[in-house]
C-alpha cells in the first residue's frame, strides 16, 4: 500500500525542499489550540481535545491521505465535495483505526477509537474545534508552499473549502479570516 509522508497539493507545482509530515501537521494543530484555549467563547475539555487532536490522522497511515483537490483542483471529484467518495474514504478510515487501535489494551483501544469517531461525527465542541484547526492548518501549509503562487481553481478551492468549519467559534472564525484575507492579498497566478 502506498504510504504518503506528506500532502502534495498540485502535482505542476515546483516542489517545496520538505512538505510537512502528519506529525507537524498534528503539531502545529496542538499548538493552534494551546494559543486559541482562552479565546474560545466556551471552555473546552482540554484534554480530551488535545488526544482528539493527536488521533484524528492516525488512521491515514493505513489508508492513505488523497488530496481533497482531486483530479482537477477543485475538488469535485474527491471527498471533498462528492458524498460517495467521502463515505468510501470513511470506511477505509474506519477499519485502519480499528486495526491500529487494536493493538492497545482494550480501554485504551475503546477510547481512542470513540474520540476518532467523535471527530468524523462532528458530535462535540471538541470535535468542531478540532476540525476547524485541521482545515485551518490544511490552508496554512497550502499558503506556506506556495506563498500565494497558485492556479486560479487552487486558489478558489482553498477560499472556499472547509470554510464553514470555522464558523464554529469566534476566535477560529477570526484566525481563518485572517488567512483567506493574506491568501487573496499575496494571490499571483501559477503559470507553467
Amino acid at each position: 500500500m502506498e504510504r504518503f509522508v506528506g500532502q502534495v497539493f498540485w502535482r505542476d507545482y515546483p516542489q517545496p525542499k520538505q512538505y510537512e509530515s502528519n506529525a507537524d501537521h498534528t503539531w502545529r494543530m496542538a499548538m493552534m489550540l494551546v494559543t486559541l484555549e482562552d479565546k474560545l467563547s466556551q471552555e473546552i475539555d482540554f484534554k480530551k481535545a488535545m488526544k482528539m487532536l493527536l488521533v484524528h490522522d492516525i488512521p491515514e497511515m493505513i489508508s492513505g491521505d488523497p488530496s481533497p483537490l482531486g483530479s482537477d483542483g477543485t475538488g469535485s471529484d474527491s471527498h471533498a465535495y462528492d458524498r460517495d467518495k467521502a463515505s468510501e474514504k470513511f470506511n477505509k478510515e474506519n477499519q485502519a483505526a480499528e486495526n491500529i487501535f487494536s493493538k492497545l489494551p482494550s480501554s485504551q483501544a475503546s477510547e481512542l477509537h470513540d474520540l476518532w469517531l467523535e471527530f468524523e461525527s462532528q458530535s462535540s465542541y471538541e470535535a468542531k474545534l478540532v476540525k476547524a484547526l485541521d482545515k485551518l492548518e490544511g490552508k496554512l501549509q497550502a499558503y506556506e508552499y506556495t506563498k500565494g503562487v497558485v492556479f486560479p481553481k487552487h486558489r478558489d478551492f482553498n477560499l472556499a473549502y472547509g470554510v464553514e468549519s470555522y464558523k464554529m467559534d469566534p476566535a477560529t472564525e477570526e484566525f481563518g479570516e485572517i488567512l483567506l484575507n493574506k491568501m487573496k492579498e499575496d494571490y499571483i497566478e501559477f503559470k507553467v
